[in-house]
């Protein structure tokens, strides 16, 4: 994976004025979607949260990404880019920036659980250097859909921020 070149777009910290739009991306990507109470936690309330956003330069949100870094771990809580701009490199620009900035305060690996049918995520976290790390049977509560666990370990993990670099 090559580093990014210039994009249209910026991904900048997710403000409690960003939270509807945030909120209305979510609602329109995920089967189970987040009360729009919890974002206002995620980036009010929780210390181990670190909440991004993209941007363009309308100002338009087109996408999402929180993680929650525990000690020298951080987890992919929940992510998801507009389905108008998907496919255009929006989403792996997050992940990366996100695990750039978890790498700098601390983390070393990194968890997520995925939809074994959302083939979409699953290649940008395979891109990335995510592996599969085992099952989570009947995990999604809409459809009984399995969850596939997925890590990047320290190796892969400091090997994506070096091909950035």
């Amino acid at each position: 994976m090559k580093p990014m070149e210039k994009r249209p777009f910026q991904i900048r910290r997710m403000t409690p004025k960003d939270i509807s739009e945030v909120f209305q991306i979510d609602a329109q990507t995920a089967a189970l979607y987040w009360p729009e109470k919890s974002y206002h936690f995620e980036v009010e309330k929780n210390d181990a949260s670190r909440c991004w956003i993209a941007v363009n330069t309308n100002g338009t949100i087109l996408g999402f990404l929180i993680l929650w870094l525990i000690v020298d771990e951080i987890h992919v809580a929940n992510f998801a880019v507009h389905p108008e701009y998907q496919n255009q490199g929006i989403g792996t620009a997050l992940m990366i920036h996100g695990l750039t900035c978890a790498w700098n305060e601390g983390a070393r690996v990194s968890f997520l659980e995925v939809r074994a049918g959302n083939h979409p995520a699953i290649h940008i976290y395979q891109e990335i250097g995510y592996e599969p790390a085992g099952i989570r049977k009947n995990y999604y509560q809409d459809n009984y859909e399995d969850a596939i666990l997925m890590n990047l370990e320290s190796e892969a993990y400091k090997k994506l921020l070096d091909q950035q670099e």
